[in-house]
């Protein structure tokens, strides 16, 4: 049973963010996952490659999750899609670590039996037209058809693609079968996007929902790197989530949620701890109810 005094949604496709779990072995981010009620988890390529080289073969990890009936449905972030992705605002081991190919990605996808893959865009937001960003864009939805995979953008402000909006219209110009969009709360906060925006964008296009909380308008000594990984759970905050979610129940765009918290608080939280927060969080609001 979830670990929640109120049911949640059983309509709904509920994943667990590898955001809230960074900190917990393979075996307990599963536990974390099934406790919440949750079918599905996402997992970083580069913490799948650690797994692994502590012991836990590809195809074990994913007979693992299904053993406790999760699909490891999603892989999270690849960077390297395009030629100029280097961030010009975050450190070298930030780099190292996403620095995966994209050939790589692809096979533990395979393995893993993924069905959608996320990308960011860490190239700074001036490298690109947004025509070369439609055209790189369609090259690798190409490339992900291939393995099967539905291949979503998520728009984050301290990159190259900005806003919900900007990340819209590339998917429309591209017009890639397996396009789609993940939306991020905080990122839809934070390039101040709104609500009448989110409106115009046909919620079947939008596969992906993160959910967290924070301050706004943020505070003017907090970066937007420094506030990326430093988030709130739903409801702690004061972005006006209920509005949000609403909008997007009614659309029709909650196809994948979870809340997504990245925080250095959270390594102090057990698998019990982290399903708990993860209910509470989702049982604040109507749609999920």
């Amino acid at each position: 049973m979830p670990a929640s005094n109120s049911p949640l949604r059983t309509d709904l496709k509920l994943s667990m963010p590898f955001s809230n779990v960074l900190h917990l072995p393979f075996p307990e981010k599963l536990r974390a996952t099934r406790l919440a009620g949750f079918s599905q988890l996402a997992l970083q390529p580069q913490e799948v490659q650690r797994i692994c080289a502590a012991g836990t073969p590809l195809k074990m990890i994913r007979q693992m999750a299904a053993d406790e009936g999760i699909a490891i449905s999603r892989l999270d972030p690849l960077c390297t899609w395009n030629p100029h992705w280097h961030p010009d605002n975050m450190n070298e081991a930030f780099v190292a670590d996403h620095s995966m190919s994209a050939e790589v990605f692809f096979k533990l996808c395979e393995t893993l039996g993924c069905s959608h893959m996320s990308l960011n865009a860490t190239f700074a937001h001036t490298r690109y037209s947004l025509a070369e960003q439609v055209e790189l864009y369609a090259q690798i939805c190409s490339r992900a058809a291939e393995h099967g995979l539905v291949c979503d953008l998520e728009p984050i402000p301290m990159w190259g693609v900005r806003s919900l909006e900007q990340g819209w219209e590339i998917i429309k110009q591209a017009g890639s079968p397996n396009g789609g969009l993940v939306l991020d709360t905080l990122h839809f906060m934070r390039s101040n996007s709104s609500v009448r925006a989110l409106a115009k964008i046909p919620g079947a296009m939008i596969h992906c929902v993160q959910l967290c909380d924070g301050i706004h308008p943020l505070p003017a000594d907090v970066s937007l790197e420094q506030d990326c990984f430093n988030r709130l759970w739903p409801g702690e905050g004061n972005f006006p989530l209920a509005q949000i979610i609403a909008q997007l129940d009614t659309m029709g765009a909650l196809n994948e949620v979870g809340p997504e918290v990245f925080s250095a608080n959270n390594s102090a939280l057990c698998a019990e701890q982290v399903a708990s927060a993860c209910c509470a969080s989702l049982a604040r609001y109507p749609a999920f109810g």
